[in-house]
């Protein structure tokens, strides 16, 4: 048996490969785009031990803060105990000076 070529087959087939190659063309484009928007936080008990000058991007509540450390490390920061509070000391756009153990804060002064 033979089988007719419909014309309307392969107008199908082109719009089907041209929207699988816009497709992939659009991945290309917008995949590094979303991976420079992805979480770029660093782990705070990654930083070794010491004290350190951080910008203040948002004070979350009263025992953790966001802060840019080095100009660009986004790190999310906790109260290494319950007298440390952040809320009515700091606010954002304020540098302080930070003092981590084990990737909590156990001092931080204004500068």
């Amino acid at each position: 048996m033979l089988h007719r070529h419909r014309k309307g087959s392969s107008v199908k087939t082109k719009i089907l490969v041209r929207s699988l190659c816009a497709a992939a063309a659009a991945l290309v484009v917008f995949a590094p785009l979303h991976a420079a928007c992805a979480d770029d936080s660093i782990d705070p008990a990654l930083i070794p031990d010491g004290s350190y000058p951080a910008h203040v991007d948002k004070v979350i509540n009263a025992q953790h803060i966001a802060v840019t450390m080095q100009g660009t490390l986004k790190v999310f920061l906790a109260s290494g105990s319950a007298n440390i509070t952040f809320a009515d000391k700091i606010k954002a756009n304020d540098d302080i000076v930070v003092t981590l153990t084990n990737g909590k804060v156990t001092a931080y002064t204004k500068k």
